[in-house]
């Protein structure tokens, strides 16, 4: 794989975030097919509502920082998780590919 890319989408805990990037994911690797993406919703999602909001975004964290890039996605109004993810990105220097609004994920 030429690189690892985390996905930053809005997620709270609700399935059809979820759904929404999985199906996304798929539509990436179709078009990148060497590189690698993460969903921290699939990798994390499922223990959400297990641990705490900040011990979630630590699991997160620890996940982007493992990777080459992140690429963002959503409405413009970015969630509060989405906003940690992007100040962690800026602060270690993890490039961040704004890919904007999608319809039909």
């Amino acid at each position: 794989m030429e690189k690892l890319v985390y996905i930053c989408h809005e997620f709270g805990g609700k399935q059809e975030n979820a759904d929404k990037v999985a199906t996304l994911i798929k539509k990436l690797i179709a078009i990148h097919p060497n590189i690698c993406f993460l969903s921290p919703h699939h990798a994390t999602g499922f223990f959400y509502h297990d641990v705490s909001y900040e011990k979630g975004m630590e699991y997160c964290l620890t996940l982007l920082d493992m990777c080459d890039e992140m690429w963002t996605f959503g409405s413009k109004s970015m969630s509060k998780g989405c906003m940690i993810e992007k100040d962690y990105c800026k602060r270690y220097k993890i490039p961040i590919i704004e890919m904007g609004d999608y319809k039909d994920e």
